[in-house]
């Protein structure tokens, strides 16, 4: 039984598995198969050491992950493990509270546990009570998890944190007056009690002779001590996890937990699992090398024996807008060849590079989906942003009045709000137009009248600025800025942001007046939402490289590799290190092709930047000198070409124009040209040397 159980493992997972006794760290590179080693090591203690079932915990961090561990260790011993205690931490903490937590009163066994929304209306409920508004409960929610895994912390803002011990202490006694648990709790009681009653302790140290641990450089400091104080007594720990992939220092995972296991565990032996079956060795080299750059970890080298493969490729753009085609067309050229779109994936470092990916994709009808986030214009900040100026441009638009009328809060309750409606349908008026004769009197009323001003400063101010400059405005006045600097929320911050390139784009190539420009942009922007959510299986994946962790594709884009982008700006030595581990983790994702793409010329924020090279392309490429453009095929020619000045565009060309589409060239004067689009766009005069216009491949001919 025991041949044919390790007959798959290679030489490294045959020891790792064979290795029962004794604490064990496996140090798994990418693709190296250490799911396997977890299942088989299962099956070897419950098959050949005939270790009962209930003696064996293995922990990972997502549901799928446990399932997925558990069934493939049920197709392994051919018996069922519903009761095997694989699972989550936090399932694990909930399995054993259920048991346990009579000794925490006034708990009882029949808890609830709170999911982030319930925890979330809990804490608005207090802040409601307590009349505190110059935080929001968001914040106050996120201070409270942040507290409980790391118990040192204390905020610096001493307003914040004296309300925030108000808050936090009503918030705990709350709960267990209800009998209820925050997913924090669950790692928080549990360890509570393992430290509170040494009798309890010891009997799960008995219990569980054998602990795996998943993932284990993701990690954090209290599932850490959880683990450690369980292992204590027969040191039968096993944990399997890769140090180049740790990413998540920013959700509380500590790589120092490596350090801590070796000195916790002297005894220790280490494995490396080193062969990948996932890459070619082409991609492997680059990945090799970049992370060689890292001092700070336990040295390790990926190998394959897939040795004919392609180099990778990258390609330095001139502009975003060229780097964006480049993909688009070798998506193209590769589907017509046989691959699907579910086999590419476009990585990204921040989520607000993915608009203009979204904008063009969609323009030349290429199904996607954004994997673990929500699409650009889908994000909540840009939908608050956009229902300001509908408000704006139609007053009678009342969804999204009733959006934005108390957001950022404005102390303008729902109840206020239909008193102004029944007042504005009274008197035959918009809620906005309404507002200024609204009979009712006190603090609300004059926080609509302040919300009117509002809206009819910024409007006043659109005659005066560029379209771009009106994020900052509404930014600005709305309170909207205030809101995420407090919650210390910059990457929402940056996507708002991110909206002054689109609006500099509006300000170009939409005619008119600065409403009738913004109201043209939304009525296209509407019809191409209801394209974008018509969501196909078979899509191209937008992602960041954090949500692309565990995931593989045989093709893959890693997009505006740039310095100031990726690595972005202020990073320290440690910082820069997990910054490398992050495009590791890119460069890893790819089976058969990688395309390393930046743009020396970026709409940034709505700002053309002048952008350098990140350092990882210097880094990957660093057997092979300065990075240069290396194509993996004979190349093949895009399906289309940039002109290089604008003598090239004649009339009776055919162009295509990244917010417009197709069209055809009617007329030229000079360096302007007008251009018939498809309906609803109509005829447009445009700069023929814009980068947003390229000519086509099949236009007429000398």
């Amino acid at each position: 039984m025991e041949t044919g159980l390790l007959d798959e493992l290679n030489e490294a997972q045959k020891e790792a598995v064979l290795q029962t006794e004794g604490p064990v760290m496996v140090m798994a590179g990418a693709g190296s198969g250490k799911t396997k080693v977890l299942t088989h090591r299962i099956a070897y203690l419950l098959l050949e050491k005939q270790v009962p079932l209930d003696a064996i915990l293995a922990v990972t961090f997502t549901n799928k992950a446990a399932a997925e561990m558990k069934q493939r260790v049920q197709n392994l011993v051919g018996e069922n493990t519903m009761w095997m205690w694989i699972s989550t931490f936090h399932s694990f903490c909930a399995r054993f509270l259920r048991r346990e937590i009579h000794l925490l009163p006034p708990y009882t066994s029949n808890f609830g546990i709170l999911d982030e929304e319930d925890s979330l209306k809990v804490v608005k409920d207090i802040v409601k009570e307590e009349q505190i508004d110059d935080f929001k409960p968001k914040t106050f929610r996120n201070l409270i998890s942040k507290v409980k895994n790391f118990p040192q912390y204390k905020s610096s803002n001493l307003p914040l944190w004296n309300r925030y011990l108000r808050v936090s202490q009503r918030y705990q006694q709350r709960l267990a007056e209800s009998n209820l648990l925050d997913f924090d709790d669950l790692l928080v009681k549990t360890l509570d009690i393992l430290k509170k009653d040494p009798m309890v302790l010891n009997h799960y140290q008995n219990k569980f002779r054998y602990i795996l641990v998943d993932e284990f450089q993701d990690t954090n400091d209290l599932q850490y001590e959880l683990i450690q104080k369980l292992a204590n007594a027969h040191q039968n720990v096993f944990v399997v996890g890769d140090d180049c992939q740790s990413i998540y220092s920013f959700r509380g995972a500590n790589i120092k937990n490596i350090e801590l296991f070796q000195k916790d565990f002297p005894k220790f032996r280490l494995v490396k699992l080193e062969r990948n079956y996932r890459s070619t060795t082409q991609i492997l080299d680059v990945a090799n090398e970049l992370i060689r750059k890292n001092p700070n970890q336990i040295p390790k080298t990926l190998y394959s024996s897939n040795t004919h493969g392609v180099l990778p490729f990258y390609y330095a753009a001139d502009s975003s807008y060229e780097e964006v085609m480049f993909v688009i067309d070798k998506i193209r050229q590769l589907h017509l060849a046989g691959d699907s779109y579910r086999d590419f994936a476009i990585i990204y470092r921040a989520n607000y590079i993915s608009r203009n990916f979204e904008e063009l994709l969609i323009r030349y009808q290429i199904p996607y989906k954004i994997y673990g986030a929500l699409s650009f214009y889908s994000r909540k900040e840009i939908k608050d942003m956009l229902a300001y100026i509908k408000v704006m441009i139609s007053p009678e638009d009342q969804i999204s009045f009733r959006r934005i009328i108390n957001e950022p809060k404005r102390k303008i309750g729902p109840m206020l709000v239909e008193r102004l409606q029944e007042y504005a349908y009274e008197t035959h008026q918009t809620l906005l137009e309404a507002i200024p004769t609204f009979p009712k009197k006190g603090q609300g009323s004059e926080a609509l009248k302040n919300f009117y001003d509002m809206i009819h400063s910024v409007k006043a101010q659109l005659e005066n600025i560029e379209l771009k400059n009106l994020i900052d405005v509404l930014l600005e006045e709305t309170g909207y800025k205030e809101m995420l600097m407090s919650e210390e929320d910059q990457d929402r911050l940056n996507n708002i942001y991110e909206l002054k390139g689109v609006f500099k784009e509006i300000d170009e190539f939409y005619e008119g007046t600065p409403l009738e420009k913004l109201s043209g942009f939304m009525q296209d922007l509407a019809l191409r939402t209801d394209m974008d959510d018509e969501t196909e299986e078979d899509s191209v994946c937008l992602t960041t490289y954090h949500q692309a962790k565990g995931l593989e594709f045989k093709t893959v884009f890693m997009v505006a590799m740039e310095e100031g982008i990726f690595p972005s700006e202020g990073f320290n030595d440690v910082d820069m290190e997990e910054e490398r581990r992050v495009c590791y983790v890119g460069v890893t994702r790819a089976k058969e092709r990688l395309f390393l793409t930046s743009a020396n010329r970026r709409l940034l924020f709505g700002t053309y930047q002048q952008m350098a090279p990140s350092r990882f392309l210097k880094e990957l490429f660093a057997q092979k000198g300065k990075p240069k453009e290396k194509s993996w095929e004979k190349s093949a020619p895009l399906a289309v070409s940039k002109p290089s000045s604008h003598e090239e565009i004649r009339v009776g060309d055919k162009i295509t124009h990244k917010m417009f589409g197709d069209g055809l060239v009617i007329q030229k004067d000079g360096n302007v040209i007008q251009v018939a689009f498809k309906m609803p766009v109509g005829i447009k005069k445009l700069l023929a040397d814009h980068p947003s216009i390229v000519k086509k491949k099949d236009s007429q001919k000398d």
